[in-house]
């Protein structure tokens, strides 16, 4: 996990599917680690215990405690038995826990109980002179021999041929602190080696106080040279979900400690990350163009979806009961988009009826091609001037649903936004076309949504508009699509304000954030990352994501990781972006010609 290295479990025998390198492999625990040092190492760290423990199970056979020794720390060796003289430290000892939520009265009920247990079936069997767990009839400790021995009674059966008979029914002694007879294993629940169970004082049943300086040590281990990261999201219900992924990371001590910003767009995340005030952010593909473009931003994780890898299929979707629609000729339609200047809902579906020649294309003007050539879409962001610098379209916003300010906004506050958001104004919002990513309708049909207006929502009821003008169904977007675009990313500052420290913590914590949130289904006791409650979709990170994945060191420039077909798309869809380009480009040559002519000055 993180930037640990492979050679951590390289000892490791586990041959269950998942199983190595886990709490289920043969060399986890204290146990594991002295069959491990027995089988395969060199040195393991155990308890004190521990040693004398394997030897005297039987577990592995020949070994002896004479062929062990321990290590200190001032390089000497000691015998096992001289470990107060040779400990490297000493730590609290196991402890029972409860919930916080249990009340004082509750947890000396509790503490009562397990004192009882322990005078009963714990104290007493440990003081046993005895080695047999059946017989405790020589038992000095043991006075009540009837109470904790095995006995045998005399009974008499009515049902045999008159004679009387002793008839022997032996019954074992159960102990608290004893694990070998339920297999081989020991420690179960309890540690075999415990004597007692002592109380915990009312005012000291917190973990730092009954971990005291152990808890510095383990802070030391949980040390990190980058203190903070600071996620930007666009909307209420994202800063929400960060909330609870940040205290969910923070329970299981996963560093940096994340902090949440909530901005008015992705461009003003995009400001906020180039400027320090934010780190980092989850960007569509034409968003991590945007930001690498003009806030040198790059991408360092990206999501991944049904194919395995960081990429999806732009899809346009009708209804199959409108046989009218097909992607040839939209002229007069209704279109559902996922954003403007998003890949699978614009940029894409728009390069291609523009470079086809079924719509004018105005020089690069997408937005008045649209514009004039569809009657109503919902085209989120389409009237903001962060994102069209041009003349707003109202019929570009029609067909969206958001009230008040969230009309229209490019983001969660607006219900039509997204990918599961375009799919919807295609099912209640009078849509005739959809332009989304290829698992959208999988994801929101056949009973997987729990939405009122996807009830009743199959599969079959949609289909997928070829570019040669036929149609598909929509498991079939392989053959039937507009393109292959990047996954989403998350992208964090580049250039000058690149700091290779602070990439590697903020891939170690996705890393591990998803080891332990990666599940793609919550309930109120839990924390998904890959789950957005309803009636809410794609919060943070998309819904469809199965997993994260690094990009390559090689990748991490913005027309690296996208390609050159997604480039052409948008230079097609957006003037400003070539142009940008071209200033870039003609700067370049600029400090080339300059750096050229101080030469040649230099020379003469």
């Amino acid at each position: 996990i993180g930037d640990n290295s492979n050679n951590l479990c390289s000892l490791c025998t586990g041959v269950v599917p998942g199983g190595k390198c886990t709490p289920t492999d043969p060399y986890a625990g204290y146990e594991g680690a002295f069959r491990c040092l027995v089988e395969a190492g060199d040195i393991a760290f155990v308890k004190h215990t521990t040693v004398q423990e394997m030897v005297d199970s039987g577990f592995i056979p020949g070994v002896t405690v004479d062929q062990f020794e321990l290590l200190c720390k001032d390089g000497s060796r000691q015998p096992i038995s001289q470990y107060r003289q040779c400990e490297w430290s000493s730590v609290p000892s196991h402890a029972m826990v409860v919930s916080s939520a249990t009340t004082k009265s509750e947890r000396r009920r509790i503490k009562k109980f397990f004192t009882q247990a322990v005078n009963l079936y714990g104290s007493k069997q440990r003081r046993s002179n005895t080695s047999s767990i059946y017989d405790r009839s020589n038992d000095q400790y043991n006075p009540y021999q009837s109470r904790f021995t095995t006995a045998s009674t005399t009974t008499y059966s009515p049902y045999n041929d008159g004679s009387e008979r002793n008839e022997s029914q032996p019954y074992e002694t159960f102990d608290l602190f004893e694990s070998k007879r339920y297999g081989r294993r020991l420690n179960l629940m309890f540690e075999d080696t415990a004597r007692h169970l002592v109380p915990i004082d009312d005012d000291k049943q917190n973990y730092q106080k009954f971990l005291g300086r152990s808890l510095e040590q383990i802070y030391e281990t949980k040390t990190c040279p980058v203190g903070r990261m600071m996620l930007c999201v666009t909307s209420d219900a994202e800063y929400e979900k960060c909330i609870k992924m940040r205290t969910a990371l923070k329970s299981q001590l996963i560093k940096p400690d994340m902090l949440c910003l909530k901005a008015h767009s992705h461009i003003t995340c995009m400001q906020h990350i180039q400027s320090g005030t934010a780190d980092v952010a989850v960007f569509d593909a034409s968003d991590v163009y945007t930001a690498g473009l003009h806030y040198d931003l790059m991408p360092f994780m990206s999501e991944v979806y049904d194919l395995g890898l960081p990429e999806y299929y732009v899809v346009a979707v009708a209804k199959e009961e409108d046989p009218d629609t097909e992607l040839t000729y939209l002229r007069g339609k209704y279109t559902c988009h996922s954003g403007i200047n998003t890949a699978a809902g614009w940029v894409y579906p728009m390069a291609y009826l523009i470079s086809n020649g079924w719509i004018r294309p105005y020089g690069c003007d997408s937005i008045r091609a649209a514009a004039e050539y569809f009657t109503k879409s919902c085209v989120p962001g389409a009237i903001s001037k962060e994102y069209n610098t041009g003349i707003p379209y109202d019929n570009m916003c029609d067909l969206c649903h958001g009230n008040s300010f969230r009309y229209c906004r490019r983001d969660a506050s607006e219900d039509y936004y997204g990918n599961t958001g375009a799919f919807r104004c295609l099912v209640e919002g009078g849509g005739h076309v959809a332009f989304v990513r290829h698992t959208t309708v999988i994801e929101n049909t056949g009973g997987k949504k729990k939405e009122w207006w996807a009830r009743d929502a199959f599969p079959d009821d949609y289909e997928l508009l070829c570019p040669d003008g036929t149609r598909a169904e929509v498991n079939e977007f392989k053959k039937c699509n507009l393109g292959l675009v990047k996954a989403n990313a998350i992208v964090a500052r580049g250039g000058r304000g690149y700091n290779g420290t602070e990439m590697s913590a903020y891939i170690n914590l996705f890393t591990y954030a998803q080891q332990f949130y990666g599940r793609k289904f919550s309930d109120e006791f839990s924390f998904s990352m890959f789950y957005s409650p309803p009636p809410y979709h794609d919060l943070i990170f998309s819904d469809a994501t199965r997993g994260l994945r690094v990009v390559d060191s090689d990748k991490r420039w913005f027309d690296a990781y996208l390609g050159p077909n997604f480039l052409r798309a948008r230079r097609i869809t957006d003037c400003h972006a070539g142009a940008v380009a071209l200033k870039i480009s003609a700067l370049y040559s600029s400090l080339l010609s300059v750096g050229a002519w101080f030469l040649y000055r230099n020379v003469m």
